[in-house]
């Protein structure tokens, strides 16, 4: 009989967010195969698990049979270092990228805390389930992960229909999805659509505003001073069919984001068979292929130049348009990216 598993996360962990979506693809295909889970939920987890929780939680793993395998995001193992230090149950920890390209600057006090916690968490688990190639070598660069303890399951995709790219009366309509955080640098793609303000074109940013609120406003500010408002458009958190509603009324997407552990939001775009300019941000730039542009990450005009084109010719679109949907058709399924994960998630046990 397979070891037990148990899940722990937070019930304050986002839903829209591409770490929410694997995980719990990741959970669906466990128990396809036969997996035993059992869920371990802390009311809150950020930004960080209070006093009272972390005591119950230290009587609630002590409480767990010998056997259980415990699998959560790093991210808690990175916060809950003093509990998981005084418990022997094997831990295997889902990286979906690094806290220090998500939070810091590599070089100030608190990237160095970070890095500090996440050595502590990778060197704590026994397995560790990353989301690309590119953040497999993070982990062993940074972190000396070895191979054997490493997996790579990248994200899964959905199967969906062809986005009607190019086809539809003006403006063209541009996509971006991902939260309102500094490392989508929505700044800079504000700043690249300033240099295409002479083009019909709409652009729609889908995410969260609210995991920095300030930083969410000022964009607004920005784009109201830049004289975009009406064309530049922040829509909050938006609802699956919503999306898919985007998705499918859209012919760009766009990507600006410091760092990617995969880059699910432009995996999804190419699944839709919808062009994609990207700055080469982590992971990205090692898997996606056809039916890409790969975009400067500090030069603004010169981004927007290779979207020029774009938006100037239909032709030239469709036809980047027709390269995308091959390629997303080589993209894994999530069936795929699992298979056989439970047989190698009990190893540690």
């Amino acid at each position: 009989m397979p070891a037990p598993i148990v899940f722990l996360a937070s019930a304050d962990y986002a839903r829209r967010t591409g770490g929410y979506v694997y995980n719990m693809h990741l959970l669906e295909a466990l128990k396809r195969q036969g997996a035993r889970i059992d869920m371990l939920m802390l009311e809150t987890g950020f930004p960080t698990v209070s006093q009272a929780e972390r005591r119950w939680l230290l009587e609630a793993l002590r409480g767990l049979p010998e056997d259980t395998v415990l699998l959560t995001d790093h991210i808690y193992l990175c916060d809950l270092a003093e509990v998981f230090a005084a418990l022997p149950l094997p831990v295997v920890s889902i990286f979906h990228h690094s806290l220090v390209e998500e939070q810091g600057d590599p070089s100030d006090d608190r990237a160095l805390m970070l890095r500090q916690a996440e050595g502590q968490a990778i060197a704590r688990s026994a397995g560790l389930l990353v989301t690309s190639d590119e953040t497999g070598r993070y982990v062993a660069r940074h972190y000396g992960a070895s191979a054997d303890k490493v997996r790579v399951a990248v994200p899964g995709n959905r199967i969906v229909p062809r986005v009607a790219v190019g086809t539809r009366p003006a403006p063209l309509s541009i996509l971006s999805v991902g939260a309102i955080i500094p490392r989508k640098r929505y700044d800079y793609m504000l700043a690249v659509a300033t240099h295409l303000k002479d083009l019909d074109w709409r652009w729609h940013i889908a995410g969260d505003p609210e995991r920095y609120p300030e930083h969410a406003a000022a964009l607004k500010a920005q784009a109201d001073a830049a004289g975009l408002a009406d064309r530049f458009v922040f829509l909050g958190d938006v609802a699956d069919d919503d999306l898919e509603d985007l998705f499918q009324s859209s012919d760009l997407y766009v990507a600006t984001s410091a760092y990617e552990g995969y880059g699910m939001a432009v995996a999804e775009a190419f699944r839709h068979g919808m062009p994609v300019v990207t700055t080469a941000s982590g992971a990205v730039s090692t898997w996606a292929a056809g039916g890409m542009l790969a975009a400067p990450a500090d030069d603004a005009a010169g981004m927007a130049d290779l979207i020029r084109p774009l938006l100037s010719d239909r032709a030239r679109l469709q036809a980047l348009a027709d390269r995308a949907w091959r390629f997303g058709k080589t993209l894994p399924s999530w069936e795929e990216t699992f298979d056989g994960i439970g047989e190698w998630l009990a190893k540690p046990s």
